[in-house]
């Protein structure tokens, strides 16, 4: 069930110039950074963003009424005049990341926009390094790739591939979106209304409207959740995997998540993929530590897999 919210959606300044999405979020007792980001990322694994984003260890206890920034990644839709580079200085600080604001939305450098063209607008995370680490830990860390290193380096506009202890690393981050059932598009202005402003902004959801859509999603995705067990059940195992991450892009809840990825791992066991379904089991065991298999229905060489994720946790 949703927690009552608090929250409003801002714009704040970044590093002085460029503007990021955020909801300042007042805790309620028992809140942690890990409970926060399941409830408005999904995933509580992407407490990273709210721990470091807000100064706070990552098993940190929250008082209630204290503020918590939650960021996020945007789509913005171009307007008349717009370019990549004054949109770069705008959101990310400096023209010269233009190109990467292209690569985020998957369009070329060079390519000319078009009015209500759709942007995705990565947030900058201000990693800080406690000891002196590589650029590529921090890619791997943040990005779950060590090549895109370079993209930190050129982004930072680094030659050194290293950062010494103390130093500051802005990080784009584009995968990471606060789930829509947790907000809500602004009402269209009436004749006794102001317009809104030019620039698009969301709106924190009320939390009796919120709870009615996260109800809503929670019985589609479950819906869809059936087919999939069907077809792994009627041994369409290869079509199972692709069908479980589409529903990952439908704002799954933290249960949602680890039945997505408990049904994962059984395909992949299927497929004779077991490190990728140990992998899954992880993602399961993060969510539900506690969660068992039945030994009288689930196979030996699913439980085998389920039981190297357990005595092996994700690092």
């Amino acid at each position: 069930m949703i927690r009552q919210i608090a929250a409003f959606l801002l714009l704040c300044s970044m590093n002085g110039a460029a503007l990021a999405r955020v909801v300042t979020y007042s805790a309620k007792a028992g809140d942690t950074p890990e409970s926060i980001a399941a409830d408005y990322y999904g995933n509580r694994s992407l407490a990273l963003f709210i721990s470091e984003g807000n100064g706070l260890q990552h098993d940190a206890k929250l008082k209630p009424g204290q503020k918590i920034h939650i960021p996020t990644a945007f789509h913005y839709r171009v307007k008349r005049g717009d370019t990549l580079e004054a949109l770069a200085q705008k959101f990310c600080d400096d023209k010269r990341r233009a190109p990467f604001l292209a690569q985020f939305s998957g369009i070329k450098s060079t390519d000319k926009l078009r009015e209500g063209q759709d942007l995705l607008i990565p947030f900058q995370h201000v990693h800080h390094a406690d000891a002196p680490e590589s650029l590529a830990s921090v890619a791997r860390a943040f990005y779950g790739d060590p090549g895109k290193a370079k993209l930190l380096a050129d982004f930072n506009f680094r030659s050194s591939p290293m950062l010494a202890k103390g130093d500051k690393l802005l990080v784009p981050i584009g995968h990471v979106k606060i789930r829509a059932v947790r907000l809500q598009a602004p009402r269209a202005p009436t004749a006794k209304t102001k317009a809104p402003a030019p620039a698009p902004e969301l709106a924190a959801a009320p939390a009796v409207e919120a709870q009615k859509r996260e109800e809503e999603l929670a019985q589609r995705i479950g819906a869809q959740l059936q087919v999939v067990e069907k077809a792994y059940k009627d041994g369409s195992y290869s079509d199972v995997p692709g069908a479980l991450d589409k529903l990952l892009t439908d704002d799954p809840s933290e249960a949602q998540l680890a039945e997505i990825f408990r049904l994962k791992a059984f395909a992949y066991v299927a497929l004779g993929m077991d490190e990728l379904a140990v992998n899954a089991f992880r993602e399961v065991l993060e969510r539900k530590p506690d969660v068992t298999l039945d030994e009288a229905t689930v196979s030996p060489k699913i439980r085998a897999a389920f039981d190297r994720a357990r005595r092996a946790p994700a690092p």
